[in-house]
């Protein structure tokens, strides 16, 4: 006999596309091509834009979620978790980046073992994860705040593994354009939901890569676990929409966070620069100091190991040290030994806000 879901309890089916389908309008993706290109014109002055790939330390939600748990412990592990998020993102892209190497003119996937892989790194230092990642064992429901219920049709086991197969299979061999493939396989992988945990921020960063992947951007540079913080209830209904066959829906949702995020990135990139050359000019009769401060055009952090190859043999430590002196550089808040410009810090820091905020 077939159990009887409760009557508020709706099934979630996962997005099944075709090889060549489309699901962002025209109108929609050109405005997200162009806020990507202008974008990766920002980030031409960046040395290494992958490693200014920030995701967001998650305080208030894990507050939330763990009550009892002590605010200072509580900041540390989160701040942990962040950082290892930066190390999960950098090891998918830098993948993505040497699948592309090895078979030019095809579209970088990760496989099954790889996304699972990914997973566990993303959730791994989690306060409030109680798992290792990797794909669920268990039938997965969603409650979103008003109380509406959602199971996952996708069953656990054999059902899985045979929908992220084709999941993957899908995304190597797709004809639809690189946008709309980018938000197919981030909503695909949404409703066939493989984690106990972790399954947005997982097809968020795959989101990001395919993008990477297809030339569209640069680096890592989306904010897009900010935008989501901010249109969760969006977000949540466009997955529905396209679980029920409204794939458009999802697409210009999709376009819409893209095209938003890059422009707010571009922004901050844009600020970045303006910081970043205006605390050169400060030190302009110190060639050292101008090359260490150069060093922040690839890293937001530096050492003094780590600017040596720019400036003359035996100056680097001289140089941060009287920048040090001058109050230009000070500790990473965050990495022991690390070393930060600090309101070019701030710059990237500072939260995500919608447009016109």
């Amino acid at each position: 006999m077939t159990r009887q879901l409760p009557a508020a309890t709706r099934r979630v089916k996962p997005v099944v596309p075709p090889l060549g389908a489309e699901a962002v309008p025209a109108e929609d993706r050109a405005l997200a091509l162009g806020a990507l290109a202008e974008l990766s014109d920002a980030a031409a002055y960046l040395e290494d834009p992958d490693l200014f790939h920030r995701p967001r330390a998650r305080t208030r939600l894990h507050l939330a979620r763990v009550r009892s748990a002590d605010p200072r412990l509580l900041t540390g592990q989160v701040t942990a978790a962040a950082e290892q998020r930066v190390a999960a993102g950098l090891l998918a892209v830098r993948s993505v980046r040497a699948e592309l190497a090895e078979r030019p003119g095809e579209r970088p996937c990760f496989t099954p073992a790889a996304l699972a892989e990914l997973n566990r790194l993303l959730v791994a230092a989690d306060p409030d994860v109680p798992g290792r990642g990797g794909f669920r064992r268990t039938p997965a429901t969603v409650t979103w705040p008003d109380g509406q219920r959602f199971v996952v049709a996708v069953a656990p086991g054999r059902a899985l593994h045979g929908h992220v197969e084709r999941w993957y299979r899908w995304g190597t061999r797709t004809t639809s354009p690189a946008l709309d493939a980018a938000a197919l396989q981030m909503v695909r992988l949404y409703t066939v939901h493989p984690f106990p945990d972790g399954n947005g921020r997982t097809a968020r960063l795959l989101a990001q890569c395919d993008l990477v992947g297809a030339g569209l951007l640069p680096g890592l540079l989306l904010d897009l676990e900010g935008w989501a913080d901010l249109n969760r209830e969006a977000l949540d209904r466009a997955v529905v929409a396209a679980a029920e066959g409204e794939t458009l829906c999802w697409g210009k949702l999709f376009a819409r966070a893209v095209t938003e995020t890059a422009r707010h990135r571009t922004a901050t990139l844009a600020e970045y620069r303006r910081v970043l050359d205006g605390t050169a000019e400060l030190v302009a009769d110190d060639p050292d100091a101008v090359a260490v401060l150069g060093a922040f055009r690839s890293a937001p952090a530096v050492s003094a190991d780590s600017v040596g190859g720019r400036t003359a043999p035996g100056s680097a430590a001289p140089a941060v040290a009287r920048l040090r002196a001058a109050g230009i550089l000070a500790p990473h808040p965050r990495l022991p030994g690390a070393l930060v410009q600090p309101r070019l810090l701030a710059v990237l820091d500072a939260p995500y806000a919608e447009p016109g905020d």
